[in-house]
C-alpha cells in the first residue's frame, strides 16, 4: 500500500421535520459510465434516498426528501471540485451480476458494478476514494502524497443556498429541511487531530494543518540531483521539520545553494551537505566542505539553537576553519582505508558547526593524534562500518563518540590502551576547547559506534555502544563481565560531566557480535520496561542469541535489539529479527530511536553491496509500503512497547543496490526518519521518489546520487475502528458495536440516549434502546500507559414501529404489446421496503424506489400480483393483490368462398374467422362500398367471371386489424351448348395444345361427366369422370399413333341440366 495523507468525508445527512434520512447501502454499487449516460458522468451510485453521480470534476446528488402537495421532494445539487482536472474512474471490488441500460441518452450491456472506487487525476498528488460506509453514509476520502498536496482540495456547491460552518458540520438551509456535511476525520501524530471548515473565495475546504494518518506517511524522497558522482552517509532533522543530508561529492558539479563553500576543493572528495524543505520540493542549502585531500561526514545533529554540527574524518590540512577552533592543525597519520576510500596521508577527526541556513561557519576544529583517528579499522561486520561514530549536541557541549588508532591522542582521562580504542570527546558548544576526552578500551581492538545522553539519579550520563576484542573491559557486576568469543557488543556508562567510566558490560556469543546504536527515552522506557533509566541497543550478530520468552522475534537471525538497566547489570529483553540465518547480515543499522511510548524505531540496509548479504525473507506488515525486495534494499521496522511489530516494510528500487557508505541517520522524537541513502548507482533513477514535484526526480550522475528520505512512522497512538452491525433499529432492539481497539486499555462509551459505560472493555459492545430517535454514539479510547487517546462518533437511528400498508395503484394498458405494468405509490402507502411477487415466477425487493416496474414475457393473464409492504426494522407486513390481463394479438385470419352459379344471379357464401377479433368485415365491392359484417356472409354477382373479396378481422378493443383478399371464379351455367370438345390436339410437348380437354369455364360448369374415347377399331383408349380432364394421347402409358379417334360424352351441369355429345378428334403430333 502507499502511505498517505487523508481527509475522510461523510456525505450526506438530510434532515426534514427532525427526521434524518441517510443514504442507504444499495444492492447496486458504483456503476461506471460505458456510454449509457452523458460524457461528464464517470459513474453512478444508486441508493434508497438518492442518485449520486460521480462527475469528471465533482459529485452530483439527487436527494429524495419528504414530499408534499406542492413538491415531489427531489433536491438536486452538485459539489464541484474547485480547480480540478478531469478525473479518471477506477472501480474496486467487483460485485456479483452485471447491468444493462436502454436509455434515451444511450445503451450499454453487461456493465459491471463495484463496492468502492477511486477517482485519479483531479489534483496533483491527490486521489479521491469512494465507498459506502456500513453506517449508511457515502464516504469520500481525499488521499494525498503529502500534507501540502491536500491544500488544493476545495469545493463549492451549485444549487444550494450559502452554507454556514456550525461546529463540525457544514450547514445548508433548504425550504423543507436542512442539509449537513460532516467535518472530515483528520488523522495525525496521536490519532484524530483538530479540524475545521474554512471558507475561501466562495469555496469550502477542511483545514487541519497537522493531519496525517496512523500509517507511515512517506513525506518525500529525492535525489541530490548532482551531476558529479556523490555518495550518501548521514542525515538528521532540524527544529522546523527539515532534513539535512550529508555525503561526499567527487567533482565540481554538485548543486550549490546558499552554502558556506561554493566550489569543489579537490583532493578526490569533499563533504557535500544539503538542506531540504519539509516537503522535499526545495533545496534550501547546498554546500561543499573540504580541503586538498579527502573528507567524509559520519554523523550530524542540529543543536538547540538550530545550528548544524557535523563530525567526520579528513585527510586535508587546509580545511576551512575559525580562528577560535580548539585545534586548527592537521596531525595526519598513515595511509588507511576509510571504507571505500583511501586516505593516503592518514585521517584526523573534524567537527564542524554551521548556522541554521548552512551559510555561516560558526566553528570548526580538528581532533587527532599522529595515528589515524575516526576510522574503525578492525571491528567490521558490514560495508561502511569503517565510517561509524556519532555526534551529540547538548546545551552544555558537543559529544563525539568514535574510534582512534592514535596512541598520543590528547586525553584528559584515560590514555591509549591497545591497538584501536574507543574515543569520547566532550567539546564546548563553540568547539573552542575540550571539556574532557578519553580513550576507552583494552589491550586489543575496541570501537565505539553510538551514544546517547540520559539523566540518571539526578546526573547526566553518557551511554555508548560499540564492539570489543579485548577481554577485560566488563565490570564484575555487569550483566556479562567477560568477552564471550570473537568480539562482543560493548556498552558503557560514563559520567557526562567528568568523563569518568562508571559501568560497562559485554553482550555477545561465541561468534562475532557488535552493537551499533543506542536509544533512550525516560517516558518510553518506563512504559515499555517499567524502568525509566533503561536503555536499548541494536546490533548484528553471527552467533546464536536467544529471544526472551514471550517476545516477538525470528530465531537464529543476524539482527538483535536488547534492553539493559542503567546499571548494566540486568538484561530486560532481547529479541532477534531477520531471515532466520546468521551466515550473512540482513541489515546494517543506520538509525535507531525510542519514543515516549516505548516503541523502538529501526532503519537499516542490506544486500550485495554488504559483503554478499541480502534482505530476502524479512518480516513485513500488511500495510507495508513495499512487501517485496530485490535483495538489496532498506528495511524499516517499528516495534511497540511490548516488542511486537507495528510496521515493517522494504524501501528501494530495482536493480540498484541501495545502501550507505557509513554514517548515521536519525529519527526525530515524533517518529519521523530522516534517512540518507546512496542510491541509483550505475546511473539508475529507480529509487521510489515522491511527491511528484520532489526537488530531483532523477539521478543526474553517471554513477551514484545521495538521496534524502523523510518518512513519518506515526504509529504509537491509541486507535478505534468500530462499526455498528446495523445502524437503524426498531425501538426495543439492541445495538452491537464491533471492531478493534488498538493500544487502548480503557474505553468510555456515551450511547447518546443518556446511557454511558466505561472501563477496561473490549468489543463487542451491546446496548438496548427503548426510545425512538436519532442518536450519536461517542466512543473514547484511552492508552493510559502512553497517555494517548482516540475518539469516534457513530450515528444510529432508532425507529418507532409503524404498521405498514400496501396501498399502490396498478397502472397498465391491456393493449400494450410490451406487457408492461407499473405499481405507483399512493398517499396511503406505508412501508420502508416492498416485496412484489409478479405472478410469473419473478419477484422484486425494493427499498422504496418507486414506481415498481415489470414486463411480462408472453404471459397475457389473468395474472395475480402480490404486493407486500414491509417494516424491515420491526418485522411486520401488509399484503395487497392486483389482477392484470393483457389482450393477446389477433390470430391468423382464415376464410373461404363457396360459389353457387345457379339461379338468376350467382350467389356467393363467405366464411372467415380470427382469434381475438371482435368483428369480421367483408368488402365484395371493394373498400369503396359498405362492408358486410359477420363471420358468415352472402352476396351475389352479375354473372360468370373472376372476382375478389377483401376480408378484415378487427379487434375493436385494441383497434388492431388484419386483412386478406380471397379470389373466386363464377363459371358459366345452364347452357349445354357451351360445352365444346376440341376436334384436334398435338401432344408433342411444345406447350401448345398438348392435351385433349374442355375449356376452363366448360369444366367448371359441370358437376359430373362420363367421357369415353375409342380408336377407329372401337377399342376404348381413354375414359374419365373428371370435368377437368386432360388426355395426352397415351394408352397404357404409350403414345398412340396419329389419327382420328371418337368420343362419347354425357354430363350434368352444376345446375342439374343433363347433356351429351358425340364426335371425333384428330391426334397429330407433327403439327407445330
Amino acid at each position: 500500500m502507499r502511505s498517505r495523507i487523508l481527509w475522510i468525508f461523510l456525505l450526506m445527512s438530510f434532515f426534514a421535520h427532525a427526521q434524518p434520512t441517510e443514504i442507504s447501502r444499495p444492492a447496486i454499487g458504483f456503476v461506471p459510465n460505458q456510454g449509457q449516460w452523458p460524457v461528464e458522468v464517470l459513474a453512478q451510485l444508486p441508493t434508497e434516498t438518492a442518485r449520486i453521480w460521480i462527475l469528471q470534476d465533482g459529485i452530483r446528488f439527487s436527494l429524495r426528501g419528504p414530499s408534499d402537495e406542492d413538491s415531489i421532494g427531489l433536491f438536486v445539487f452538485t459539489e464541484r471540485f474547485e480547480g480540478a482536472d478531469p478525473g479518471r474512474f477506477v472501480g474496486q471490488g467487483p460485485l456479483a451480476g452485471q447491468l444493462s441500460y436502454f436509455l434515451p441518452s444511450g445503451t450499454a450491456s453487461r456493465v459491471p458494478h463495484y463496492a468502492s472506487a477511486v477517482v485519479d487525476g483531479l489534483y496533483p498528488g491527490v486521489r479521491l476514494e469512494l465507498e459506502l460506509s456500513a453506517d449508511g453514509f457515502l464516504k469520500t476520502t481525499w488521499v494525498g502524497d503529502s500534507p501540502e498536496a491536500l491544500k488544493s482540495v476545495a469545493s463549492h456547491f451549485e444549487g444550494l443556498p450559502e452554507g454556514e460552518a456550525r461546529g463540525r458540520y457544514l450547514h445548508f438551509e433548504l425550504p423543507v429541511g436542512r442539509l449537513e456535511m460532516d467535518l472530515p476525520h483528520a488523522e495525525g501524530l496521536r490519532g484524530e487531530v483538530h479540524a475545521q471548515w474554512l471558507s475561501r473565495d466562495n469555496a469550502w475546504t477542511p483545514v487541519a494543518p497537522k493531519a496525517t494518518r496512523i500509517d507511515p506517511v512517506y513525506r518525500f524522497s529525492t535525489f541530490s540531483g548532482s551531476v558529479s558522482d556523490n555518495f550518501g552517509y548521514t542525515a538528521t532533522y532540524d527544529l522546523q521539520g527539515r532534513t539535512w543530508l550529508g555525503g561526499i561529492a567527487f567533482g565540481a558539479q554538485f548543486p550549490v545553494v546558499n552554502g558556506v563553500q561554493s566550489s569543489f576543493a579537490g583532493g578526490g572528495t569533499d563533504v557535500a551537505l544539503m538542506l531540504f524543505s519539509p516537503d522535499g520540493t526545495s533545496l534550501l542549502c547546498g554546500t561543499y566542505y573540504g580541503g586538498g585531500n579527502r573528507e567524509q561526514p559520519h554523523s550530524m545533529m542540529v543543536g538547540p539553537n538550530g545550528d548544524l554540527v557535523v563530525m567526520g574524518i579528513t585527510g586535508s590540512a587546509n580545511l576551512p576553519h575559525t580562528a577560535t577552533g580548539y585545534d586548527t592543525t592537521y596531525a595526519g597519520g598513515t595511509s588507511i582505508n576509510g571504507g571505500g576510500q583511501s586516505f593516503n596521508q592518514g585521517s584526523d577527526l573534524y567537527v564542524l558547526r554551521l548556522d541554521s541556513t548552512g551559510s555561516v561557519l560558526q566553528g570548526m576544529t580538528y581532533l587527532g593524534g599522529t595515528g589515524n583517528d575516526g576510522v574503525n579499522a578492525n571491528l567490521v561486520m558490514n560495508y561502511g562500518d569503517q565510517a561509524r561514530g556519532e555526534v551529540l549536541v547538548a546545551p552544555d557541549g558537543v559529544y563525539i563518540a568514535t574510534s582512534t588508532l592514535s596512541a598520543n591522542f590528547s586525553s584528559t582521562m584515560m590514555p591509549a590502551h591497545g591497538m584501536q580504542d574507543g574515543l569520547v570527546v566532550k567539546l564546548a558548544p563553540g568547539l573552542d576547547y575540550v571539556s574532557w576526552s578519553s580513550h576507552f578500551g583494552g589491550p586489543s581492538h575496541d570501537a565505539i559506534f553510538g551514544a546517547t545522553l540520559q539523566e540518571h539519579q539526578g546526573q547526566v550520563k553518557l551511554f555508548t555502544v560499540g564492539g570489543s576484542f579485548s577481554d577485560s573491559l566488563g565490570t564484575s557486576s555487569g550483566y556479562q563481565p567477560l568477552n564471550a568469543g570473537l568480539g562482543d557488543a560493548w556498552v558503557q556508562r560514563i559520567d557526562a560531566a567528568t568523563g569518568i567510566l562508571e559501568k560497562t558490560t559485554y553482550l555477545g556469543t561465541t561468534g562475532p557480535d557488535l552493537g551499533f546504536m543506542i536509544a533512550q527515552n525516560p517516558e518510553g522506557a518506563y512504559k515499555a520496561i517499567g524502568d525509566s533509566s533503561a536503555i536499548a541497543i541494536v546490533g548484528n550478530t553471527k552467533g546464536l542469541m536467544s529471544t526472551t520468552n514471550g517476545i516477538w522475534g525470528q530465531p537464529s537471525s543476524s539482527q538483535y535489539m536488547a534492553w539493559f538497566d542503567a546499571e548494566l547489570t540486568t538484561l530486560y529483553r532481547l529479541q532477534t529479527f531477520g531471515s532466520g540465518t546468521t551466515s550473512s547480515i540482513n541489515c546494517s543499522p543506520t538509525a535507531f530511536m525510542m519514543d515516549v511510548c516505548g516503541s523502538l524505531y529501526f532503519s537499516g540496509w542490506g544486500g550485495l553491496a554488504n559483503n554478499g548479504g541480502n534482505t530476502q525473507n524479512l518480516y513485513t506488515t500488511a500495510n507495508a509500503f513495499q512487501t517485496t525486495t530485490d535483495g538489496s534494499d532498506f528495511y524499516f521496522l517499528v516495534l511497540n512497547r511490548q516488542g511486537g511489530p507495528l510496521y515493517a516494510s522494504y524501501f528501494g528500487g530495482s536493480p540498484s543496490y541501495e545502501h550507505v557508505d557509513g554514517g548515521t541517520s536519525r529519527f526525530d522524537p515524533q517518529g519521523v526518519i530522516h534517512q540518507a541513502i546512496c542510491a541509483g548507482c550505475g546511473g539508475n533513477s529507480n529509487l521510489p521518489i515522491f511527491p511528484h514535484n520532489a526537488y530531483s526526480l532523477t539521478n543526474n550522475a553517471g554513477n551514484c546520487n545521495m538521496a534524502a528520505v523523510q518518512i513519518a512512522f506515526e504509529l504509537q497512538a491509541a486507535e478505534i475502528n468500530l462499526d455498528l452491525t446495523a445502524d437503524t433499529l426498531c425501538a426495543g432492539n439492541q445495538a452491537f458495536l464491533t471492531g478493534t481497539m488498538g493500544l487502548a486499555d480503557s474505553v468510555y462509551i456515551d450511547w447518546g440516549d443518556g446511557s454511558q459505560q466505561s472501563g477496561a472493555l473490549q468489543p463487542p459492545y451491546v446496548h438496548g434502546y427503548g426510545l425512538p430517535g436519532p442518536f450519536v454514539i461517542t466512543v473514547e479510547a484511552y492508552d493510559t500507559v502512553c497517555a494517548t487517546q482516540a475518539s469516534q462518533q457513530i450515528p444510529i437511528f432508532i425507529a418507532t414501529p409503524n404498521a405498514p400498508r400496501a396501498a399502490m395503484t396498478l397502472v397498465y394498458d391491456p393493449c400494450d404489446t410490451a406487457l408492461h405494468v407499473e405499481l405507483h405509490p399512493t398517499d396511503s402507502l406505508v412501508s420502508n421496503a416492498l416485496l412484489v411477487l409478479w405472478g410469473d415466477g419473478s419477484s422484486h425487493y425494493e427499498r422504496m424506489q418507486c414506481p415498481l416496474i415489470h414486463n411480462y414475457r408472453g404471459i397475457y393473464g389473468p395474472t395475480t400480483i402480490t404486493l407486500i409492504a414491509l417494516d424491515t426494522l420491526c418485522g411486520v407486513a401488509d399484503t395487497a393483490y392486483y389482477v392484470v390481463t393483457f389482450r393477446p394479438p389477433l390470430g391468423e385470419l382464415r376464410g373461404e368462398i363457396t360459389v353457387n352459379p345457379c339461379g338468376s344471379a350467382p350467389l356467393m357464401s363467405g366464411q372467415a374467422n380470427a382469434n381475438y377479433a371482435t368483428h369480421i368485415l367483408w368488402y365484395p365491392q371493394g373498400f369503396s362500398g359498405s362492408p358486410l359484417r359477420g363471420r358468415e356472409r352472402f352476396w351475389t354477382v352479375s354473372g360468370p367471371g373472376q372476382y375478389s373479396v377483401a376480408v378484415v378481422a378487427w379487434d375493436s378493443l385494441c383497434d388492431r386489424r388484419d386483412t386478406v383478399f380471397l379470389a373466386y371464379e363464377v363459371p358459366p351455367i345452364d347452357d349445354p351448348d357451351a360445352i365444346q370438345f376440341p376436334n384436334m390436339f398435338s401432344p408433342n410437348n411444345d406447350g401448345i395444345n398438348d392435351a385433349f380437354r374442355l375449356s376452363g369455364s366448360g369444366a367448371q360448369a359441370l358437376s359430373d361427366l362420363a367421357l369415353t374415347v375409342y380408336d377407329r377399331w372401337g377399342q376404348k383408349v381413354f375414359a374419365t369422370s373428371d370435368p377437368a380432364f386432360a388426355w395426352d394421347g397415351r394408352f397404357r402409358n404409350r403414345p398412340l399413333l396419329d389419327g382420328v379417334y371418337f368420343y362419347v360424352a354425357r354430363w350434368t351441369t352444376t345446375c342439374g341440366i343433363p347433356g351429351e355429345a358425340h364426335g371425333a378428334v384428330t391426334l397429330n403430333k407433327t403439327l407445330p
